[in-house]
């Protein structure tokens, strides 16, 4: 398993195969995707043109269709002006150190027909293997929220029961902040 200790050394994987079991995913994900390879990152974030809170140029952006690109590139570029839309993009930063915010590619989408929900996308490509193909992770996520809202109705809710998950971890009960 990924960069655990043995013996007082601090070990660090040549390869990371994860067919590992979801107790070793919740351990130790965090340090399998600090050592993963991987070759693209791109977060997606659509909603309706009410539920941004643009910043600086981008405040500026208007909606020329029923679905309009308003940024697509680093996610480092995109925080400063997005900060309120772009923490999802900011956590997937967080998550794939071997790209970072630099390398991360966040997209925001005003999308007339998203009236009453933000929808994301994660698309994630590791490096070819033997036949040239690459592994690829593609989720998509819809969160219903209310006209012009900033986040997602179920985002309250999802945040809280990971709180209550979080104390009632056998080897760590109660909340720990860094």
């Amino acid at each position: 398993v990924a960069g655990g200790r043995s013996g007082g050394k601090s070990r660090h994987p040549d390869l990371v195969v994860e067919v590992a079991h979801p107790k070793i995913i919740h351990e130790f994900g965090a340090q399998i995707l600090h050592h993963a390879n991987l070759l693209s990152l791109r977060v997606t974030m659509a909603t309706h043109p009410d539920g941004f809170r643009l910043e600086g140029p981008l405040a500026a952006a208007h909606s020329t269709g029923p679905r309009t690109v308003l940024y697509e590139g680093p996610v480092r570029g995109l925080c400063p002006f997005a900060p309120r839309n772009s923490n999802t993009m900011a956590a997937a930063a967080l998550a794939a150190p071997s790209l970072g915010f630099d390398r991360v590619i966040g997209v925001l989408v005003a999308d007339l027909s998203l009236t009453d929900m933000h929808v994301v996308d994660v698309e994630l490509r590791g490096p070819p293997g033997p036949t040239g193909r690459s592994f690829a992770v593609h989720t998509h996520r819809e969160n219903p929220a209310e006209p012009g809202a900033v986040t997602g109705s179920a985002t309250v809710t999802a945040f809280w029961r990971s709180l209550l998950s979080c104390c009632q971890l056998p080897s760590r009960p109660g909340i720990h902040l860094c």
